[in-house]
């Protein structure tokens, strides 16, 4: 026992103990430095995060069109400022007419929905809901007058507006310094794409570049196809759920078909997220399609994403456009 004793209290463990203790109290004492100086760390993050989100951006975009640009000049459309500039003009033209025509479809049903539908919704939740709610009418009342209470809404939405106003300045800011610096970043990125690759290589020690190099290429490959797969994966859902809400005779099945095509990038709980409104909709609504054809449909849009439109989109992706 003496011998034990001796060997917890020796040199050597008490020299260890003192280290951990010195970098602990360092470590601390960072903290505390750090914590006073939360404002300027708040300055630096905001300024390094609106200079990486364009540089972000710029090379997410770049894995979609850059395979683009290399089938045009596989093609003999060259020199490379040719390419990119048909492809840049291009992808421009195509987004400024998707926001030019679907732009005004979304804010005429918004409007529509608010003047029609919203007061029928808000007067279902008031009469229709508590006479039809499960458990009774007492049941009924005592939830709304606890909620009504406690206050939780108008303190959830008070503190949503509050959040909102406080942010919204430094997200416009944000929003318009990546609309002006993103297309340049975009363009140079495009036509010296290999350039770029290369200059990052080289920070790389020799002894791991072969490796990194072919890592960085399968990984732009596999990125940039995800990426792809995944748009068209949303535009295709997406358009197809609009005709078969359109023709069900569902109100609003423009948006509908907006979230079925944007929910559709969140894996297995996409299609259940997408479908809650429209059910929703319809079993509140009355001159709404039967709330069980509205489930027939999004079980049928399921079915059609996974055995359709993936495999023909998502698997074969790599065969039409390669770098």
């Amino acid at each position: 026992m003496m011998e034990d004793k001796n060997k917890i209290l020796s040199d050597a463990v008490l020299h260890k103990a003192l280290k951990v203790l010195g970098v602990i109290l360092l470590f601390l004492a960072v903290l505390f430095m750090a914590s006073q100086f939360s404002d300027l760390w708040r300055k630096i993050t905001g300024a390094v995060s609106s200079v990486l989100v364009p540089v972000a951006l710029a090379w997410l975009i770049s894995l979609i069109i850059y395979p683009i640009v290399k089938l045009l000049e596989r093609r003999g459309v060259g020199p490379r400022f040719i390419s990119v500039a048909i492809v840049y003009i291009g992808t421009a033209v195509l987004i400024f007419a998707a926001f030019y025509y679907i732009t005004p479809l979304v804010i005429s049903e918004i409007r529509q929905f608010f003047t029609d539908e919203y007061p029928n919704l808000s007067n279902y939740f008031q009469n229709d809901l508590r006479t039809e709610f499960l458990f009774g009418t007492e049941i009924y009342d005592w939830i709304v007058g606890t909620v009504n209470d406690s206050a939780i809404i108008d303190s959830t939405i008070a503190g949503f507006v509050d959040n909102l106003t406080s942010s919204l300045s430094s997200a416009l800011l944000s929003i318009v310094t990546i609309v002006f610096i993103l297309p340049i970043l975009l363009l140079f990125y495009l036509l010296d794409y290999e350039l770029v690759n290369d200059s990052l290589r080289s920070l790389i020690p020799v002894k791991y570049e072969k490796g990194a190099s072919e890592l960085g290429t399968r990984l732009n490959q596999t990125v940039g196809a995800y990426i792809r797969g995944q748009l068209g994966l949303m535009i295709a859902i997406g358009t197809v759920a609009t005709i078969i809400y359109k023709l069900i005779g569902l109100e609003y099945f423009f948006i509908f078909g907006i979230i079925v095509g944007i929910t559709n990038i969140i894996p297995y709980f996409g299609a259940i997220i997408a479908m809650i409104p429209v059910v929703i909709f319809a079993v509140i609504t009355k001159d709404a399609p039967n709330p069980l054809i509205v489930v027939g449909v999004n079980v049928l849009l399921q079915f059609i994403e996974g055995n359709i439109f993936q495999p023909i989109i998502m698997e074969d992706n790599y065969k039409y456009i390669q770098y």
